[in-house]
């Protein structure tokens, strides 16, 4: 296998392992009695370590080996899901998570920078479309499998996730200090001008932040309003594993279509239908009922991820640092949104509420864009290969 099919194939297989661990931690928690307001605490924990660090764990990988920063953070992975394993007592979760933020802080960016380094002009679309299809069909199969974890292993569920990040300690390809660092991306004969490039990247920096921020509340205060329909873990997996099942097929469509990238109504649009689709996972239907909803937030996430790491990578300086400010803008989402939508809810006395306060927040970051990006190009001028 190539080193950055290799690196593609970690992608999915470390969201695998996250995902199952960061869905079985909210689950669990609310079988201890955790309300609104605990679980929206618990992506703060973590979220916040993680905005804090993934910058400065960007930023680390332009000067050390890459793979070797990989490896560090599928260590602390492994090593903290272990440790909740072991653990009995919610506070055991606050103090974990923490310490996942920072492996993961250690490997993404300097996975995205690693990918982007292994990349042409004409390759970096395509190297990071499949890169984006792992990982959410990582996500996705994640969260399903914590959902149904939790009812057949209970905490068991975490020596599952950890042994898959352990097992990829020996998948990580080793690469040298600056090995694989290689042909400019963003200059050269047909190149998007400077500003164009860095309006779209800002816009979808925005994009990403509101469409984590949905995502991750979705995430930890389903939990809440799954149980207030009697419902068991299968159902939460069916409606949010559906977001991100359906986050990874927009990611194939993306990726069939290489003209997508600089075109603002590509961008802007499934970020409308995502809001609106916000709203009705409030609803009372059945699980697979809500799943046109899961769809249409899957496929906002979809535009809205590969525009930030797309536009981030596009470019020829600092590729790991500006890996890492479009994670730790996605990890400020992730604290922010479910936070807030967590005391909403606490204050209108119903969990429903975090649906429309997040999708509010979605409407307000594309209004944002909107004024952005006006007067730059409507239409695909970019590389987007």
């Amino acid at each position: 296998m190539s080193r950055v099919g290799r690196y593609v194939v970690m992608g999915g297989v470390m969201d695998l392992a996250i995902y199952i661990a960061l869905s079985l931690v909210p689950l669990l928690a609310e079988r201890a009695g955790a309300g609104s307001v605990a679980l929206g605490v618990i992506p703060v924990t973590w979220g916040a370590g993680y905005a804090a660090t993934a910058l400065l764990g960007g930023r680390i990988s332009d000067r050390v080996s890459r793979t070797a920063l990989m490896r560090l953070g599928l260590g602390l992975v492994a090593a903290t899901c272990l440790a909740f394993r072991l653990g009995t007592r919610l506070w055991h979760f606050y103090a974990g998570l923490p310490v996942i933020a920072l492996g993961m802080a250690f490997f993404w960016p300097a996975l995205q920078a690693a990918i982007a380094d292994e990349s042409t002009p004409r390759t970096l679309g395509r190297h990071l479309g499949w890169f984006n299809v792992t990982w959410s069909a990582g996500k996705g199969f994640g969260v399903l499998g914590g959902g149904l974890l939790v009812g057949t292993a209970g905490r068991d569920g975490f020596l599952v996730a950890g042994g898959i990040a352990a097992v990829l300690l020996f998948l990580s390809p080793r690469v040298p200090r600056g090995g694989g660092r290689g042909a400019p991306l963003a200059a050269g004969r047909g190149a998007v001008p400077g500003r164009v490039r860095e309006r779209f990247r800002v816009s979808a920096l925005l994009a990403n932040f509101a469409a984590f921020g949905l995502g991750t509340t979705v995430i930890n205060q389903y939990p809440d309003w799954n149980a207030a329909l009697s419902r068991g873990g299968g159902a939460y997996g069916v409606v949010v594993g559906g977001i991100f099942l359906a986050q990874t097929l927009g990611f194939a469509v993306l990726l069939a279509r290489p003209d997508w990238s600089y075109r603002r109504g590509v961008h802007l649009a499934p970020q409308l239908f995502c809001a609106a689709a916000a709203v009705g996972l409030a609803g009372r239907g059945a699980p697979w009922a809500l799943l046109p909803c899961s769809a249409a937030i899957g496929f906002g996430f979809a535009i809205s991820y590969f525009s930030s790491i797309y536009y981030s990578l596009h470019s020829d300086v600092s590729r790991g640092g500006r890996a890492g400010l479009h994670e730790t803008v996605l990890g400020t989402g992730h604290v922010v949104v479910p936070f807030l939508a967590g005391a909403a809810a606490h204050l209108a006395g119903t969990p429903r509420a975090v649906y429309p306060f997040a999708a509010g927040v979605v409407l307000l970051s594309a209004a944002a864009q909107g004024i952005l990006l006006r007067g730059v190009w409507g239409r695909g001028a970019g590389p987007g290969s």
